[in-house]
């Protein structure tokens, strides 16, 4: 009996992950994030007392941060299922909306997604990429 439970726990858990993330796809283009005005970062803080979690949101307008940050996007494919993210990334130009990204820090899984063309894509993100994200959610 033990064993039927634990059998279709693991299939149901194996079915979750194949359908619920996505399979890199490369080539999209995204458009010249550097030429954003504004970019507006928002990270996992931890979670509250009533086991809620905690966003914090940080406005960048500094041209030479925007520029470092719009840089963090790699060309380099990541080929691991992402499902897990501690933040993401909108650019904004004249107050519209050019793209949002969402990224993870954490070693085993630094990468950033996002769509674009109908298609999910994710990258890597360098260790001293993911160290500058970081900074910003202290």
């Amino acid at each position: 009996m033990h064993t039927k439970i634990i059998f279709i726990l693991v299939l149901f858990i194996l079915t979750f992950s194949m359908f619920s993330c996505g399979d890199n796809s490369s080539g999209s283009s995204i458009p010249d994030l550097t030429s954003a005005d504004k970019i507006e970062l928002m990270y996992k803080s931890g979670f509250d007392s009533s086991g809620k979690m905690g966003v914090k949101t940080i406005d960048i307008t500094d041209r030479n941060e925007i520029f470092k940050i719009a840089h963090t996007v790699s060309s380099e494919p990541f080929s691991y299922q992402y499902c897990i993210s501690t933040g993401s990334m909108t650019f904004y130009k004249n107050g519209s909306v050019m793209m949002t990204l969402v990224y993870n820090t954490s070693d085993d899984y630094r990468h950033i997604a996002y769509s674009t063309d109908s298609k999910l894509t994710a990258v890597k993100l360098s260790e001293e990429n993911a160290r500058l994200l970081e900074k910003y959610m202290q």
